[in-house]
């Protein structure tokens, strides 16, 4: 059955310059996803951060992109073969610079405390479906997320996206009103049906398959659109004159430079652009 789509969603784009969002956190200027990061990124005048959301052994989500331990921290093996407990303990900051040594892996319940009051959140939703049967695996992931977010009581926004459809499929029959988001990296095909099937609320292509047809389908389909890749300042000025809505970088601060944002007039309108985009 199709859901409603994104009540509000622009028709003939975004009335502003689109939202700054702080790829895994300000990752060019702190280990990605950690809360040094996450901090930076809001410090620096981002409007969302952006972070990734995998399970525990004991099914806790925290919040790390690869499925292996062995890149961003001094652990080595797959996230969901490490109870809670060990993942937290291991130096999630070292590698990218000393004074980041006592940075954690973080849960997802850490990372919407570090976001509460200062701004919005788009969680990517990981998982290896290999652990197991698809649905089951994605499910899991999916109950455990919800659960955060409700416990945490995070005022948002909030938007779960995924490359892989399983994964919001599975958001989709946890939460019913979630809004979810497609991504998508060289290829947009399957937007229209997924859409169709489950109600997304955006489209997240990188910036590399941002052109005025795609944007205008997406729109016809009336799908908030959040490019990512956008840490090229021309990349950034195209994909934001095309009209999306959001643009994630690494580097917040660089990304707002490039639309041409007053950092402090910026900051004090934040909050009335977050409400606008929500």
């Amino acid at each position: 059955m199709t859901r409603a789509p994104a009540k509000g969603a622009r028709s003939g784009g975004p009335a502003r310059a689109p939202l700054c969002i702080a790829h895994r956190g300000a990752s060019a200027h702190a280990p990605e996803n950690t809360l040094a990061a996450f901090s930076r990124a809001f410090d620096d005048g981002a409007d969302w951060i952006e972070c990734d959301v995998r399970l525990t052994s004991d099914g806790v989500p925290v919040v790390l992109h690869d499925a292996t331990l062995e890149r961003t921290t001094d652990g080595k093996g797959p996230v969901v073969d490490r109870p809670f407990d060990a993942v937290r303990r291991l130096d999630a900051g070292s590698w990218f610079a000393k004074q980041f040594g006592r940075e954690h892996v973080p849960s997802l319940a850490e990372v919407l405390d570090c976001a509460r009051g200062r701004g919005g959140i788009n969680i990517e939703l990981k998982c290896e479906p290999q652990r197991g049967p698809v649905r089951t695996v994605h499910g899991r992931l999916a109950l455990a997320v919800a659960a955060v977010l409700v416990s945490a009581g995070f005022p948002g926004p909030v938007v779960l996206s995924s490359f892989s459809r399983p994964a919001l499929r599975a958001a989709r029959s946890v939460m019913p009103h979630a809004r979810l988001g497609f991504l998508a990296s060289r290829s947009a095909r399957g937007v229209k049906a997924l859409h169709r099937a489950i109600g997304l609320y955006s489209f997240h292509p990188h910036v590399r398959l941002a052109s005025r047809a795609r944007f205008a389908a997406a729109r016809g389909l009336e799908l908030r659109i959040f490019a990512w890749g956008a840490d090229d300042a021309a990349d950034a000025r195209r994909v934001g004159a095309l009209g999306a809505d959001g643009l994630m970088a690494d580097d917040p601060a660089a990304l707002a430079r490039a639309l041409g944002r007053d950092h402090e007039a910026h900051r004090s309108g934040r909050t009335q652009h977050q409400r606008d985009a929500s």
